[in-house]
């Protein structure tokens, strides 16, 4: 027990600059989140515009359409539609970004067309998608795809190529074997960049799955967002878009505490 005790607090010790930070970062967010309901309300009272419902009359329709459950439904579904998109984009960007970040004439060849894609604006292939694949999930889930796996290929890409030539070098010397080479030397100095492109990648997820369902067939959040502009219900409106915001934040932030969590060694 004597040796125990020493440990625990070296570990407490050592987490503690990571809990502070954690600690600051979380009362930051509460101070902004403060703020903008602040002047969210001073700008919805002064009746400056009217496309601006105040929240105090926002939230309460919100939380009954909570409590109706029919919102619930719609982002169950469209959750489910940016799950599957951002699992299919994860599994063909960490592919396509390891083979460019380890071959530079495989990078020379699809960098440009990845950089290109990343740039253009994916709406305009809402068109094409419809003519091709439809209008039902799987052309929206294609659309999630090309909304989200580019910028988990860069990221990933970028990542491989920034390791050190001289860590490569040294576990060389040492003869690693080409499988301990990738397991403990290019994936942990890759890792940061890699987790930062797939926690990107799960707000573009979201994001792309309620650009589809209003664009394609309208179905689940992209629906209840179309009713609501086809019958001028600003505080539906604004309640729909602000718990959409609520969720894409807390996909975010859940993917936020998992990338802390996978890098805190590098505070060690």
């Amino acid at each position: 027990m004597a040796t125990v005790a020493p440990k625990l607090q070296t570990r407490w010790r050592a987490a503690s600059p990571v809990r502070r930070a954690f600690a600051g970062q979380l009362s930051r967010w509460t101070l902004s989140i403060v703020l903008f309901f602040v002047i969210w309300e001073i700008i919805g009272q002064s009746g400056v515009t009217v496309a601006i419902v105040p929240p105090s009359e926002v939230l309460p329709d919100l939380a009954r359409e909570i409590a109706e459950g029919e919102l619930l439904s719609a982002t169950l579904g469209t959750l489910q539609l940016a799950a599957v998109g951002f699992v299919i984009s994860a599994a063909i960007g960490l592919a396509v970004g390891l083979l460019m970040g380890l071959s530079r004439p495989w990078n020379d060849v699809l960098d440009p067309l990845v950089s290109a894609m990343l740039s253009a604006p994916i709406a305009m292939f809402i068109p094409v998608i419809a003519v091709y694949l439809g209008l039902e999930f799987k052309a929206k889930v294609v659309g999630v795809v090309l909304f989200t796996v580019f910028i988990i290929i860069i990221n990933t890409a970028t990542g491989i190529r920034e390791v050190p030539g001289s860590g490569i070098e040294t576990a060389r010397a040492f003869q690693t074997s080409r499988r301990r080479l990738y397991t403990n030397v290019i994936f942990p100095f890759a890792s940061p960049y890699i987790i930062t492109g797939l926690r990107l990648a799960v707000g573009r997820a979201v994001e792309g799955a309620i650009l589809f369902e209003l664009f394609l067939r309208a179905e689940n959040l992209g629906l209840i967002i179309r009713n609501a502009t086809g019958s001028f219900d600003l505080s539906e409106l604004l309640g729909a878009v602000f718990f959409i915001t609520i969720i894409a934040a807390g996909a975010m932030g859940l993917a936020r505490i998992v990338e802390w969590r996978l890098l805190r060694w590098k505070s060690y």
